[in-house]
């Protein structure tokens, strides 16, 4: 028995050195590691993140093209744009390549140095863009014309979302606009079990095994809690915004556009 368990456990040490993988991390494709039941967005992870998150969330790169025309409507000369959980700075080195927002303030924010860094590497030949390390709850939006949360809000503790969503909409000028685009719970059980299964197939499609598909399920179990459509846009109403509409979806993935 002793000399059973100590080869199993000799043979998932090899293996896990194999693949990069330290006792007590699982992986979740393109070279990116979680702590078990604690994704992380720090350490190695920005240096994978584009590739993985293209892959993981359907429509992503289609959700920058469509929040940089949207952005358009609230590109007022000297008006401030705000992305918070701005990650590697994709979308935001996106927008301030557009004629439209040369005269444009944008600001960065995200809660990990490690983004931060990444993004300022993205952003460094834009003058127009400032990055800073910050979370949804404390960044100043006083005065912005627009505000972007790419999914971001799903990592905010359920209990905090109102207030921060209320922070936003009082910060945005009159008339300002909220891009919030979040992973959300179907309004049943039977269509979340079938959204469900189709996105595992989207993953699967996407070249993802399916350990790892399970292993970042599992990872988000403590940091990520989506809720309903329909919560959502109960809660944007009820802080402030007048105008709720969602302007892209697919499976359980919605993008949202409210404006104040």
């Amino acid at each position: 028995m002793t000399i059973e368990t100590t080869g199993r456990a000799a043979d998932q040490q090899t293996a896990e050195r194999g693949t990069g993988v330290s006792a007590g991390q699982i992986a979740v494709g393109d070279d990116i590691v979680a702590t078990d039941t604690r994704w992380s967005f720090a350490g190695d992870t920005s240096q994978h993140f584009d590739s993985h998150v293209n892959k993981s969330v359907p429509l992503y790169l289609h959700g920058h093209e469509l929040i940089g025309k949207c952005i358009e409507f609230f590109s007022r000369p000297g008006g401030t744009v705000i992305d918070v959980g701005c990650s590697t700075g994709t979308l935001l080195a996106s927008l301030a390549r557009k004629p439209t927002s040369k005269d444009l303030n944008l600001v960065g924010v995200d809660i990990e140095a490690d983004m931060v860094r990444a993004a300022r590497g993205t952003c460094a030949q834009m003058d127009n863009v400032t990055i800073s390390q910050g979370d949804a709850l404390s960044t100043d939006y006083t005065d912005a014309n627009a505000v972007i949360m790419y999914y971001t809000l799903q990592f905010c503790p359920p209990h905090q979302r109102r207030n921060v969503l209320r922070r936003v909409c009082d910060g945005l000028v009159e008339g300002g606009g909220l891009l919030l685009f979040e992973k959300v719970l179907s309004p049943d059980a039977r269509l979340q079990d079938i959204v469900q299964q189709l996105y595992m197939e989207f993953k699967a499609d996407n070249g993802f095994g399916a350990e790892e598909i399970y292993n970042k399920s599992r990872s988000l179990r403590s940091v990520m809690a989506p809720q309903p459509s329909e919560e959502t846009h109960r809660l944007l109403r009820e802080v402030g915004f007048t105008s709720v509409v969602t302007i892209q979806k697919y499976l359980s993935f919605e993008g949202i556009l409210a404006i104040k």
